[in-house]
This record gives structure tokens, C-alpha cells and sequence, in this order.
């Protein structure tokens, strides 16, 4: 009996991506969309995070990305089309039958409470925005132990590992490695000691003083906007499997 096709789905655009298509189809393997595919090659961070949500909000079994591109996390474009052949040969099998790859946990965060009564999920991060020019809003970020600290700041913003070098970084906040937790930093806060925190599953966060309301920015993303004394629950909602190829594949 024939092995079976192994179906896989490809993200992004432009020249690296066709060359991904390529090569998927050299190996036998079926393009499909990421809901009907046994994993995705994720070109550039916005198919990345494209990936990892829709892999997060399928809610049924895990789907392994491969990233592709120059991000922190990503593989070089010439190494996965040189290895795509073994990501394809594993798949449906077990983690270690994918030759020269490891699977990396990731969370993907699920944001509730925002205005648009829907719920939203982030691969890398959410942002609090005051949406008018040197406008200070106040902030209650609380944490998942019953602590709690009040802010005031422009903003807030909350990151994964795989978003903590970019945003977060930016506003003053720690690079954080698979499984170290979520960076919670204030964006441009009104002290000269500010404070930065990493937490291991999530936070609440309540606008606290504001005439207007502020922006809900999501995977860079405007969602809508959060009412003064709304408080919204950014907690992690489940991880994915990125594959990273290992130190004999590199």
C-alpha cells in the first residue's frame, strides 16, 4: 500500500514563498489551506503569525510550522527548501521521526473582553494604545496570583516569546526565550523607574482613568477599543509546535 499524501500548507508571498510552493510539490506533497493541512511553511512574521492563530483557533490537533525568513525564530529560506523534503517524509508520525527538526512550544495568547464581544488571538502581542497624542491613560494590570500594579503610561503591551523582540523590546521590555513566560511593559510610563514584569500564563488589564477609550492593537492589528474601566483578559490560550531545525541539520 501507498504511503499516503501528506498535505501541506504554504503562507506569504513573493519570490520566497513561491520557491517554498516549489519545492513542496517536488517532495509529493499536496498544497492545501492550513485548516485541511498536516503542517504549514510559514514565509515571513506575518505568515507566521497568520499560522500560529490559525492553528490556535482551530481547536483540533496540533499542526508543527516551519518558519521561514530572517525573524528570530525563522529558518533560512535555502536550508528549508534543501530540508523540506524530511519535514515532509515525518509528517504524521511522531516529533522524532521529523529528521533534523525539534519542536519548539509557543504560546498563542486568546484576548476576551474587548469591545467587539469577540474573541481574538495573538501569536506575538497585544497593545494597549492611548489613541490621543500626549495623552497619559492609567492602567490596572493584574496577574493571574492576585497581585496587581496601576500604571500610568501611553500604553501597555503584552508578548510572547516570539513578539518580545519586537514592540516590547522597543518600549524598554525583556527578551523572552521559548517557555520563560509573557513580557508585560508599559509603553512610555510616567516614571523615571519604570517597571517591566515577565508572567508565566497571562494578565488582566483595566483602563482605570480615561475620558476616551484606548486602542486594542492586536498582532499590530487594530481590534477595536477598550471603555474606560473595561477590563480585558489576555491569557494564554494554548501553545503550537514551530520546528527549528537542530544543531547537525544547521
Amino acid at each position: 500500500m501507498s504511503e499516503p499524501t501528506r498535505r501541506l500548507a504554504v503562507l506569504g508571498d513573493g519570490e520566497p514563498a513561491a520557491a517554498m510552493r516549489s519545492a513542496a510539490t517536488a517532495t509529493g506533497a499536496r498544497l492545501v489551506d492550513p485548516a485541511e493541512s498536516d503542517a504549514i511553511v510559514a514565509v515571513g512574521d506575518a505568515a507566521l503569525w497568520d499560522a500560529a492563530r490559525a492553528v490556535a483557533s482551530a481547536d483540533a490537533r496540533s499542526v508543527p510550522i516551519l518558519p521561514v525568513g530572517d525573524g528570530r525564530y525563522a529558518v533560512d529560506a535555502d536550508l528549508a527548501v534543501d530540508r523540506l523534503d524530511a519535514v515532509v517524509a515525518g509528517l504524521g508520525g511522531s516529533e522524532a521521526s521529523l529528521d533534523g527538526f525539534a519542536c519548539v512550544a509557543h504560546p498563542v495568547l486568546a484576548v476576551d473582553g474587548a469591545g467587539d464581544g469577540r474573541r481574538h488571538f495573538a501569536a506575538a502581542n497585544v497593545a494597549f494604545v492611548t489613541a490621543t497624542p500626549a495623552r497619559i491613560s492609567e492602567y490596572e494590570i493584574a496577574f493571574l496570583d492576585g497581585e496587581s500594579v496601576s500604571v500610568r503610561a501611553d500604553g501597555a503591551v503584552v508578548a510572547t516569546p516570539l513578539g518580545s523582540d519586537g514592540y516590547a523590546a522597543a518600549a524598554g521590555g525583556p527578551v523572552v526565550s521559548p517557555g520563560g513566560g509573557l513580557a508585560v511593559v508599559p509603553v512610555a510610563p510616567f516614571t523615571t523607574r519604570p517597571d517591566t514584569w515577565v508572567v508565566t500564563d497571562g494578565v488582566r488589564v483595566t483602563v482605570e482613568r480615561e475620558e476616551e477609550p484606548v486602542a486594542l492593537v492586536v498582532d499590530g492589528t487594530r481590534r477595536g477599543t477598550v471603555e474606560p474601566h473595561r477590563t480585558v483578559r489576555v491569557e494564554t490560550a494554548t501553545t503550537v509546535d514551530l520546528l527549528s531545525p537542530t544543531v547537525e541539520s544547521g
